[in-house]
């Protein structure tokens, strides 16, 4: 039976002989989720976010770094939901190279990731404009802090306003500033800020009292060629999931017993508790949480149900659209 995060905490407090250390273990707890999601492409940390390619985009804007001294006809900056952390790749065993499509009369494109670097490489003129096939992410932002702040606010489905904020503290309205969290539409954007009201760029999808929430400045992405056209593109991605604020929810990953162990391994570090070498071991450490965690990952997000495959970089191997002569080519 699934346990709340309240039972969670009292479990791992009573085996690590650490009554009245609550803050502490809730403090702890978040953390340990935190890392999960860094750390494994789970698919209950899975987003899907759906944008539009604008040719007439030109950098450099405000608040942005520039990849390049001059404009980039069309291919960035767009910008990505708050809580992005990379290209999912809980979607199956080539997740991560079909995470990036988009599509022309139905068709889809799958587009490559690449480095930062690759992309800076590519020539950025007038009139090139083509079917999209890299794109890189620039996870930096140009402020110190990433997230400006999470707190819990009242949402309700199909409104704007996020109402009841329990701290505005270093809030700005702005397009710029990113929100994301429960009830929150990936890409959304803060439009303004007054007082403990925010209003947003996108309706809120649920209705929800004490919603956790993430403000901050969004990672922009960057492709090439610059696209030629509009099109819709959708991202699945790996999320940076919201603390949890009311105790009383079950956490977004099930695996009570590594939750527990976790936990109880952090409070007894805290204690100075001899235990805590063996509940903080790494997956090679025989008996720790990690090590059990990885016959749980064997079988996470029913990948037994089918093959895996392994896949070669288009770049280089393939039929990436972009190397076929012009004869075998789709639009032109």
């Amino acid at each position: 039976m699934a346990l709340t995060a309240d039972q969670i905490v009292a479990l791992a407090l009573e085996a690590a002989h650490s009554p009245g250390k609550i803050a502490q273990a809730q403090s702890f707890l978040n953390a340990i989720l935190a890392q999960v999601a860094q750390i494994y492409d789970l698919a209950a940390a899975r987003g899907q976010f759906v944008f539009n390619f604008n040719p007439s985009l030109a950098a450099p804007l405000s608040a942005f770094l520039p990849r390049i001294p001059s404009n980039t006809f069309g291919s960035g900056p767009y910008v990505m939901p708050a809580d992005y952390l990379r290209l999912s790749g809980s979607s199956g065993s080539t997740g991560a190279q079909r995470s990036y499509i988009w599509y022309l009369d139905g068709v889809p494109y799958p587009v490559i990731p690449v480095d930062l670097a690759e992309f800076d490489m590519q020539v950025q003129q007038a009139g090139l404009n083509s079917y999209v096939w890299l794109a890189a992410s620039d996870m930096s932002t140009p402020i110190d802090d990433r997230i400006l702040l999470q707190t819990t606010g009242n949402l309700t489905a199909g409104d704007t306003l996020v109402i009841n904020l329990a701290d505005p503290t270093r809030l700005l309205g702005g397009s710029l500033l990113g929100v994301s969290g429960q009830g929150i539409v990936p890409g959304t954007m803060v439009v303004s800020v007054a007082a403990n009201t925010a209003v947003l760029s996108v309706p809120a999808s649920l209705t929800l009292a004490g919603a956790s929430l993430l403000f901050g400045y969004p990672p922009t992405s960057w492709v090439y060629p610059p696209p030629s056209s509009a099109q819709q593109v959708m991202l699945r991605y790996q999320r940076r999931m919201p603390n949890i604020t009311d105790f009383s929810r079950y956490p977004w990953f099930d695996n009570d017993e590594y939750l527990i162990d976790k936990l109880t391994g952090w409070l007894c570090r805290l204690n100075d508790d001899t235990r805590a070498d063996l509940l903080l071991g790494g997956p090679s450490h025989s008996g720790s949480p990690d090590n059990k965690l990885s016959l749980w990952l064997a079988a996470k997000d029913d990948e037994a149900s089918h093959p895996k495959t392994v896949s070669l970089d288009r770049r280089v191997f393939g039929t990436a659209f972009d190397r076929l002569k012009t004869t075998k080519k789709v639009g032109w």
